[in-house]
């Protein structure tokens, strides 16, 4: 299926074909009352799954899961209070995306620090950063550092551009992590049921084919990279089934238009000279083993942490919060018993819940509460 056009992934006609498709596949399986857990590991997927109504089209054999690939929602309890603790910090300007300015820390969050006169800036991309620190010479420019693959090597370039720019007020706290490590963590945790993974289009653009590798060696899951049209995920799901059915396990690239099996080798050559992989906290989960990218030992001068000596300190998760079962496809948000009681997007108490990419907004939002 070779297609051209945006209009064409979008196509009622060719989704309604790949949805009957499934269902005959579905019909081949030996038991006919068994269940796919498939899980669609990005954030950005999950809002188009119910955006697009996919869940309704689908059989009801097909359950869809919502994995680790929201930035926001991964991001450790304590690197939120760091980031809160950075912007309370004099003559500092905190630079972050949107989606972390409501997300709550042990004691306050960023928005809170905001509106008590923090000086605390929404940019749309680190370079924004960059630039508000070479126009503020006299403040320190922080920036929050989160996300994986797809924004990190961006981070390593702003790095580079304020190295060769001799702009030294400039700092970051990394909070960012890399996507493999935590599919294996996923298939090593106990009660996780996982037919097969829907791969991040995004991330899979940096990392290519082969960044998924060494994971599906492993553990041989069923797993496809997916664009974000209808077409392509209904055609992700297809691709799934029929590995099941074939009992043929394989990592395919269902999104040729935008990855290769390399990947992107600039951007990655920039992420590994700026960064190393580290041991990292995720929400929920605990510690993946090499998940994680810190400044290396070149650009320590970068490290916010270490410019105002602020030590990352454990701290709990709220009370009640399910946010990291719902990452791991244990729980399903409904299940969480803040859900939609204590916990709503005007007053939001996991980042689930906060982010756009969140499973429990998108289930807030599409499925009327």
């Amino acid at each position: 299926m070779v297609l051209k056009y945006v209009d064409e992934y979008r196509d009622g006609k060719l989704a309604k074909a790949l949805t009957e498709e499934i269902k005959a596949y579905l019909l081949s399986l030996s038991n006919p009352n068994e269940k796919l857990r498939l899980m669609e590991v990005c954030g950005t997927h999950t809002m188009a799954i119910f955006r697009h109504g996919i869940r309704s089209v689908l059989p009801d054999r097909i359950e869809l899961l919502s994995g680790p690939g929201c930035p926001v929602c991964v991001t450790a309890q304590k690197d939120i209070d760091a980031f809160i603790e950075l912007s309370q910090q004099k003559d500092v300007i905190l630079t972050t995306f949107g989606d972390l300015i409501k997300v709550p820390g042990t004691f306050s969050s960023l928005q809170n620090e905001k509106a008590k006169g923090g000086d605390i800036k929404i940019v749309y991309s680190v370079f924004d950063a960059i630039e508000i620190a070479a126009a503020n010479l006299t403040k320190e420019v922080v920036f929050c550092g989160v996300g994986f693959e797809t924004t990190t090597p961006t981070v390593a370039a702003s790095i580079l551009m304020a190295q060769e720019r001799g702009i030294k007020n400039f700092s970051i706290h990394s909070a960012h992590k890399l996507t493999p490590p935590a599919l294996a963590a996923l298939m090593q945790t106990p009660k996780t049921k996982i037919d097969g993974f829907i791969l991040p289009g995004h991330v899979s653009v940096i990392t290519g084919t082969n960044g998924y590798k060494e994971v599906f060696d492993k553990y041989k899951i069923p797993s496809v990279i997916a664009g974000f049209e209808p077409v392509d995920i209904l055609k992700s799901i297809l691709m799934l089934v029929k590995q099941k059915v074939n009992q043929s396990p394989a990592l395919e690239n269902g999104y040729e238009r935008a990855v290769s099996a390399s990947g992107n080798l600039k951007a990655i050559e920039i992420m590994n000279r700026v960064f190393e992989i580290s041991d990292a906290v995720w929400r929920g989960i605990g510690i993946i083993p090499q998940s994680g990218m810190r400044l290396n030992k070149d650009y320590k001068n970068f490290d916010a942490l270490e410019k105002f000596n602020i030590e990352l300190k454990d701290t709990p998760e709220p009370a009640g919060c399910s946010c990291g079962q719902i990452l791991m496809g244990l729980k399903t948000p409904e299940e969480c018993a803040l859900y939609g009681k204590k916990c709503t997007p005007a007053h939001p108490i996991g980042p689930c819940m906060v982010s756009s990419e969140g499973a429990c907004a998108a289930y807030y939002r599409y499925k009327g509460y």
